[in-house]
């Protein structure tokens, strides 16, 4: 036997070339159980051993962890476990130094179970690292065992050992961080990190178990006010409660995951049916809703949660995320603490909307828009006195479209102000060239909500009226629904008293269709109404329609209001307006929309006046 304590006067050896181009080779390996085995592989050929075992040292314990080369009978110890101060590691462990005996059965660190296994020499080496010594490694001998050991083989034998302690503390190093990578801080479970690989994972095991998969974004209603109120560590108590508590109805093979702050992913796998995911939402819900006491103050949080499942939404994993985050945003915009499924039409029309929504840009820079004219009659003469532009968009791909297949899409984006604007030159542009061929016509421009509500109208309107010097103000209307222009009335009224200082008027559009009453027309001071066709069309066949109509003519005209009757569209309701001695009308039943060249014929062939 032979104790190679640290102080003893070695020579030094030197290293053939092929062994070092093996030391070599081994350096480069970063997997630690294919480096052990290429460690272990060198130790026991060089040594002429018949294989190597890595010994950890752990709770004041030693356990084998790796085996190479090793008969059967010896890895069936692969779970032995033994107190650090017992057998032949146990005396390396303590003296810190390797010992070797080429006699293991006759040592007096034998054990009776490794005997058993025919050990017949072991060489056991102090692996370290900075905390200390963090394993043994175990050279085995199952045949003579040579006696003595060369000093060359006892160096090469301890160079493997260092270069073990080194790979051991780099795995632990490369553990550490990934640890830190993929697991939240504050409450301990996994982050987002590597969250499209685990939801591919579990894509795969559904494929292969005939189940379903539901991936589950959950968001804290409310949690911003507790952070706000109650200070960031009272937040980070309650989050860590909202993890207990899922954790609580999760099932076992759920994943949670902290998504991003107040968020949180939950992969729940083996669904058998729809039901199953229904009864969990349920217990989700209910133990979210939660009234709790924090740093002596009360505190209500909700929960909304969107939901999708695989493979019934057959997509990728970056593809569900996104559509859960689609149904929570229903979720969201429903009011919060309730849960929606992904809803694959609900998601195409919203693509529909946005793809719409950039090619709107497009149609704005390549001239795409176009106005259209509908006349405006005098219903005592039959004469044109107007004309109301009429936004439409020559699609190159869909043709010519109306506004009910964009306007709504516009109307919901910052676009609508640079519309509108194009919208008010273009109209004058052409209301200046009509005036100048003397057809005197009111020119009617319908204002959307985001110029209503934007502070530069009154600067837009004031250079277009620059731009069109031989125009004169007083021929331009500009028309504002009900329900923009009583969002905020005295705004409103502020505004139409701006423009109105400039010389236009103002008429009040789709009238009786909203909470409007005549009073409001004298606070915003508008010159016209324009009664909306939804009550105009029936009147000819509802008496009660035209009585309502009837008093709307004649308290405009006790304020002495300008009436024009939309939605003419035969001659009974032309003739029953005329003698209600409403002023002006349109509808199909006098003209429909058409372009300005059109329009330009319509003029020159004047019905008869009635």
């Amino acid at each position: 036997m032979r104790d190679l304590s640290p102080s003893s006067e070695v020579s030094p050896f030197m290293i053939p070339a092929p062994l070092l181009e093996r030391l070599q080779a081994l350096i480069r390996q970063y997997d630690f159980s294919t480096f052990f085995v290429a460690a272990a592989a060198l130790a026991a050929e060089s040594l002429g051993a018949d294989g190597a075992a890595f010994i950890v040292h752990e709770d004041r314990c030693l356990r084998y962890l790796f085996f190479h080369g090793l008969p059967a009978s010896y890895e069936s110890l692969s779970q032995h476990v033994f107190a650090d101060d017992v057998g032949i590691s146990g005396a390396a462990l303590r003296r810190d130094t390797a010992i070797y005996t080429p006699d293991y059965p006759h040592s007096i660190w034998a054990m009776p179970e490794y005997v058993a296994t025919g050990l017949t020499g072991s060489l056991a080496i102090p692996v370290h690292g900075p905390d200390g010594c963090s394993g043994i490694l175990a050279v085995s001998w199952f045949r003579a065992a040579p006696a003595p050991l060369p000093d060359s083989d006892l160096h090469l034998a301890q160079l493997l050992a260092d270069m073990l302690g080194a790979a051991w503390y780099r795995m632990g190093i490369e553990q550490h961080l990934e640890r830190i990578a993929t697991c939240d801080v504050l409450t301990g479970i996994p982050n987002r990190y590597q969250l499209e690989e685990r939801i591919a994972g579990a894509c795969g095991r559904a494929q292969r178990n005939e189940r379903m998969l539901a991936i589950i974004l959950l968001d804290l209603d409310g949690f911003k006010g507790v952070n706000d109120t109650m200070g960031h560590q009272a937040g980070d108590r309650l989050l860590r409660e909202i993890v207990s508590r899922l954790q609580d109805v999760m099932r076992a093979g759920d994943t949670l995951v902290r998504y991003a702050g107040d968020e949180f992913v939950l992969l729940v796998e083996n669904l058998r049916r729809l039901r199953d995911l229904e009864e969990l939402m349920t217990r989700i819900m209910t133990v979210l809703n939660i009234r709790m006491g924090l740093d002596d103050k009360r505190i209500g949080i909700t929960v909304s949660a969107g939901a999708t499942v695989y493979p019934l939404d057959d997509a990728a994993p970056a593809e569900l995320l996104h559509h859960a985050d689609q149904a929570l945003y229903r979720a969201k915009s429903e009011g919060g603490n309730v849960w929606r499924t992904y809803n694959q039409g609900e998601d195409q029309r919203v693509r529909a909307r946005q793809q719409l929504r950039g090619e709107l840009d497009r149609a704005l820079q390549e001239t795409e828009f176009l106005l259209y004219w509908q006349p405006i009659i005098s219903l005592r003469t039959g004469r044109c006195v107007g004309a109301e532009a009429l936004l439409r968009w020559q699609h190159p791909s869909r043709g010519l479209l109306l506004p009910g297949a964009f306007l709504d899409v516009a109307e919901d984006s910052p676009i609508m102000q640079r519309v509108g604007q194009w919208v008010m030159k273009t109209a004058c542009r052409q209301g200046e060239i009509w005036h100048a061929e003397g057809m005197g016509l009111d020119i009617h421009i319908n204002l959307a909500a985001r110029q209503v509500e934007n502070h530069r109208l009154c600067d837009d309107l004031r250079r277009t009226l620059g731009a069109c010097p031989s125009l004169p103000p007083a021929k331009i209307c500009l028309e504002l629904v009900e329900r923009i222009a009583l969002r905020d009335v005295g705004k409103t009224a502020r505004l139409i008293a701006d423009c109105r200082s400039m010389g236009v008027h103002f008429a009040l559009d789709d009238f009786g269709t909203g909470p409007a009453a005549l009073q409001y027309l004298l606070e915003l001071d508008c010159n016209q109404i324009k009664i909306d066709h939804s009550f105009v069309i029936p009147m000819a066949q509802s008496r009660r329609h035209a009585q309502m109509v009837q008093a709307m003519i004649q308290m405009a005209h006790a304020l002495g209001v300008i009436v024009t009757a939309e939605g003419i569209e035969d001659d009974e309701s032309r003739r029953l307006l005329h003698d209600m001695d409403a002023e002006q009308g349109q509808g199909f039943g006098i003209a429909r929309p058409m372009p300005a060249g059109a329009f330009n014929a319509y003029l020159h062939a004047q019905p008869k006046p009635i």
